[in-house]
């Protein structure tokens, strides 16, 4: 490793800490500033504010991460600039672009670190402080332990229940339908007033059982009491919270997107989220590369400066994900593209960025 590498991997880390511990007291400001009357009217303990802030921190420095190294090469390459020691360099023959290498390294380091916490690590604790938020804090007697209403459940197999209200200790819906699919086509429906765990199946109660050829004819009949066996979902299954995208890691997510679409239900929605998982970790070598761009050719003369341009330029971008976001769920855009399109336009950008810096 070169001296000048050294040089500068000693300088830009402590950046980036300094960085990282500066967001996460902002975001961690602004949400007790957002919360505290929550917090107050609840007579939340200190030590439960604390715990949930500390759950929060890893979704933080997901988030905060590519604005973090933003501001880091900013404070690390400008200092360079303003004292005439990247000019020596680019005298010396040294190109921007291998100036920039272990910059780069962090940030790949940076990125892999982001996937790794967003797989691994921010479910959990984000399940965790909506848990200690709802539950633990504002003291919100959980009904769903008792009765579900209007649930609707993706089973095994291409398998959907419906059910108006699912009695959690009496394991029994009310008003529900089963409906089974094979290659996304409709091949058998059960609905009955009733349904009831034996300890081994669901009984329905007073209901129709309609099957479905391969032309889609349909043949119904009428029972008192019908006993299914080989159904793999049991009571507990439907006891469970619903788990959001965001606390799903990539595998559970492509697991549940799988078995959506053995349904036949549309996954555009989900593949978007799926994609972003990926996608978003990569904006950590991207900013770099606008970041590194932009500083080589501007002397810093404050912090302010650099601080004042991270914000706008993660404003921007996540301004652009958030819109590829939503034209992804909504079907205008394809899943992946909706979900790279940040990458993308930034990351065209910060290569037309470091080519004319290379030039000037």
């Amino acid at each position: 490793m070169r001296i000048l590498d050294r040089y500068l991997l000693r300088e830009f880390p402590v950046y980036l800490l300094l960085g990282l511990a500066g967001f996460i007291v902002i975001y961690a400001v602004v949400d007790i500033i957002e919360k505290l009357g929550s917090f107050l009217d609840h007579r939340a303990s200190a030590a439960l504010i604390a715990t949930y802030y500390l759950n929060l921190v890893p979704k933080i420095l997901v988030q905060m991460m590519p604005v973090a190294l933003l501001l880091a090469t900013f404070l690390a390459l400008g200092q360079l600039n303003k004292f005439g020691e990247l000019t020596a360099m680019r005298a010396a023959g040294i190109s921007i672009l291998r100036i920039l290498v272990p910059v780069f390294g962090v940030a790949a380091v940076a990125a892999v670190c982001t996937l790794l916490l967003s797989e691994f690590v921010v479910p959990k604790s984000a399940r965790e402080c909506n848990d200690i938020l709802n539950r633990r804090i504002q003291q919100m007697q959980n009904m769903r332990g008792i009765e579900r209403t209007d649930l609707t459940y993706l089973g095994q197999g291409g398998r959907i229940w419906y059910m108006r209200l699912y009695i959690v200790p009496e394991r029994r819906m009310h008003e529900v339908s089963l409906q089974e699919f094979t290659r996304g086509q409709l091949v058998r429906r059960i609905d009955a007033s009733e349904a009831t765990w034996d300890g081994s199946r669901w009984v329905f109660v007073s209901g129709v059982k309609r099957t479905f050829d391969a032309q889609g004819r349909e043949i119904a009949e009428t029972f008192p009491r019908l006993a299914v066996g080989g159904l793999a979902e049991r009571p507990e299954d439907f006891s469970r919270d619903d788990i959001r995208p965001e606390e799903m890691n990539y595998f559970e997510l492509a697991a549940y997107i799988q078995r959506l679409r053995t349904s036949g239900a549309r996954v555009a929605n989900y593949l978007v989220d799926l994609h972003m998982k990926l996608a978003f970790p990569m904006i950590c070598v991207v900013v770099v590369l606008i970041g590194g761009s932009l500083a080589t050719r501007m002397r810093m003369q404050s912090a302010a400066l650099g601080f004042g341009l991270s914000i706008a330029i993660a404003i921007l971008y996540y301004a652009v994900m958030r819109a590829g976001q939503a034209l992804g769920h909504n079907g205008a855009m394809p899943p992946y593209l909706a979900a790279w399109l940040g990458d993308m336009i930034f990351g065209a950008i910060g290569l037309f960025m470091l080519r004319l810096a290379q030039k000037a």
